[in-house]
């Protein structure tokens, strides 16, 4: 965002469990502390069983909360066959967020078929988006104390970017203060790890 006026379209997309929904909004509170018109929309899909969630915040002027085809002008996907699945929201000025490490869909895994190759893909994409970084969320949240925190990863490396219309210090406080007292650390130390990856 450049004026008062632009739109930001975020896309959020993860595996059941992984916290798409959650870091949405969480995106979202950050934009509205700062005084930011915002809406949040959520796609649940199979969530509860391992399957595709997508979340999306629209940062600006508008009513409506969802994304249309090419309308994502940030993705932060946790999951990089989640991002495959969102190629059609993507433009040119994408700037895209994404985590390398896999996990197996319930659908794939209930139909007995093999992940797919998705590193090819993943390189193969970035001619056709402005931006791409790419990190393990996964195997940096283990080293951070826990694999759930890949959501507090992936915040940290978007917000270590120039990308969001306020800086990393409110997505941390928002992340702190959304954080459980026993999760509160780990957190610190992934969102830590996320800027790391990223930067």
């Amino acid at each position: 965002m450049t004026r008062a006026t632009d739109l930001l379209g975020i896309l959020v997309v993860g595996v059941g469990g992984q916290g798409a929904i959650t870091l949405a909004r969480l995106l979202g509170e950050a934009a509205f502390a700062e005084g930011l018109p915002v809406r949040i929309g959520q796609v649940h899909g199979m969530s509860r069983r391992g399957g595709s969630v997508e979340s999306t915040v629209v940062i600006g002027p508008g009513r409506g909360p969802f994304l249309p085809l090419r309308g994502a002008d940030l993705v932060v996907a946790l999951e990089p066959l989640e991002l495959q699945r969102a190629r059609p929201r993507l433009h040119a000025g994408t700037r895209v967020v994404a985590s390398t490490g896999r996990v197996v869909p319930t659908t794939l895994a209930l139909r007995g078929e093999e992940y797919p190759d998705t590193d090819r893909w993943l390189e193969a994409l970035r001619p056709e988006i402005a931006e791409l970084v790419l990190l393990d969320g996964l195997e940096l949240a283990a080293t951070a104390g826990t694999r759930k925190a890949v959501g507090a990863v992936m915040l940290g490396a978007l917000a270590c970017r120039s990308w969001l219309p306020f800086g990393p210090e409110r997505v941390f406080e928002v992340l702190q203060k959304h954080s459980s007292a026993a999760h509160r650390e780990a957190n610190r130390r992934a969102f830590a790890a996320g800027r790391r990856g990223a930067a």
